[in-house]
């Protein structure tokens, strides 16, 4: 079994490997993952300081005076007084516990966000590169298209020399043949867009092209990734770490202090040492309202977990069903090219001869030219969905 779904993935990965390379290279640039790992590290320092303080929190105090005493017998009748305290608040009853999960959950959230917006620039690119893919093989499907029509006008020209067709025919054909040229010069300005475009976002990659035709991944893969699910969780579970904490603020905390006095006063038992511990616990209503509040909201985001859900799964649903029209109208489409493409034979054949109008000419060869491009169309199609829920399926994107 293990091996059956370890030879599984190697293959979805050799089918969008391409893909996967760009959009890794994608994620490099624009450094998702740099952004993530500096604030990983800001997060852990954040940890450590709120552990730290649990158990250090020093306070100093030091106080110096110089006191004066009337009927003191030392010609100068003063002394000098110098005050040293070293107070540390520990909270031995954990009351500050919930900071440091919250900051635990907050990384999560982190990455929650990171693999949302790693969903969002996948998803940008491959609709990209999937209208890249369909314009270049358009465009040199137009490119043959034109080149035979090209020749086909050389022929026609040459029976309009001699009279077998009329003028107004030929000049309507080299219209038609302009618009088509016209075209083909926007197609290439398009592809040209579009490259920069992509290239921006990865300098050192060719851009792919999407081959992949079949689905390695179910609807429960494709579920079990949801990063608007995860970190909509995540904000109702630090929502309650926080009502935790105001719960937990009446919890007492411990003073230790220790202090010395060096006093100078001849009259005085000498220096003065202390240690002294001191329980505090505050008693503020106010943070058990603000906990309830924060619990209410917690539980409104736990009841969007649903929608959420249900969002996913549409949207699962929907690149689903766009694979398989996609599917079934290519098998449509190529099981009647055939008889297209007989058409445009036979007409331009007819047309030589006169035996049909260009109206007819024209109809049947864009009839034949459409079928081409519809079948281009669906196979990009089906490519881009098929990469997009394999993607998602088997978790790449997020990695």
């Amino acid at each position: 079994m293990i091996k059956k779904i370890v030879i599984l993935s190697l293959f979805a990965l050799s089918l969008y490997a391409d893909m996967t390379s760009f959009y890794k290279d994608a994620l490099h640039t624009l450094q998702y993952e740099k952004s993530y790992n500096l604030y990983e590290r800001s997060n852990k320092t954040s940890q450590s300081a709120v552990t730290y303080s649990k158990y250090a929190n020093f306070n100093v105090k030091s106080d110096y005076k110089k006191e004066h005493a009337q009927h003191l017998p030392l010609t100068p009748g003063s002394f000098n007084t110098i005050d040293i305290f070293l107070t540390d608040t520990i909270d031995i009853f954990g009351k500050t516990n919930y900071k440091i999960e919250s900051l635990h959950l907050d990384k999560k959230v982190a990455k929650a966000q990171l693999n949302a917006k790693k969903e969002q620039l996948f998803i940008a690119l491959i609709n990209l590169v999937s209208l890249y893919n369909r314009t270049l093989k358009e465009l040199k499907l137009h490119k043959i298209f034109f080149t035979e029509q090209e020749m086909s006008y050389k022929k026609l020209k040459l029976l309009g020399d001699h009279g077998d067709i009329t003028q107004l025919n030929l000049l309507r054909f080299k219209n038609t043949l302009t618009t088509l040229k016209i075209k083909i010069v926007s197609q290439n300005q398009a592809l040209k867009r579009m490259e920069k475009q992509l290239h921006l976002y990865a300098q050192n990659e060719a851009i792919p092209t999407l081959a992949v035709k079949k689905l390695l991944y179910s609807k429960d893969d494709f579920m079990a990734h949801n990063p608007q699910d995860a970190l909509n969780s995540l904000n109702a579970q630090k929502k309650i770490a926080q009502a935790k904490g105001m719960n937990n603020s009446y919890l007492p905390t411990l003073s230790t202090d220790v202090a010395y006095q060096k006093l100078g006063d001849p009259t005085g038992s000498g220096d003065n040492y202390s240690l002294g511990f001191t329980l505090y616990m505050p008693l503020n209503s106010g943070n058990f309202k603000n906990a309830e509040a924060l619990k209410v909201s917690a539980l409104s985001l736990q009841a969007q977990q649903i929608t959420y859900k249900i969002k996913r799964e549409s949207q699962y649903i929907q690149h689903r069903q766009s694979y398989e029209n996609a599917s079934q109208q290519l098998a449509i489409l190529k099981k009647e090219f055939s008889d297209y493409e007989k058409s445009e034979a036979t007409i331009k054949s007819a047309y030589f001869k006169q035996y049909v109008t260009f109206n007819t000419y024209l109809q049947v060869l864009t009839q034949a030219l459409n079928v081409k491009k519809q079948i281009i169309a669906m196979q990009t199609l089906k490519a881009k969905e098929a990469t997009f829920i394999n993607a998602i399926g088997s978790g790449v994107v997020y990695k």
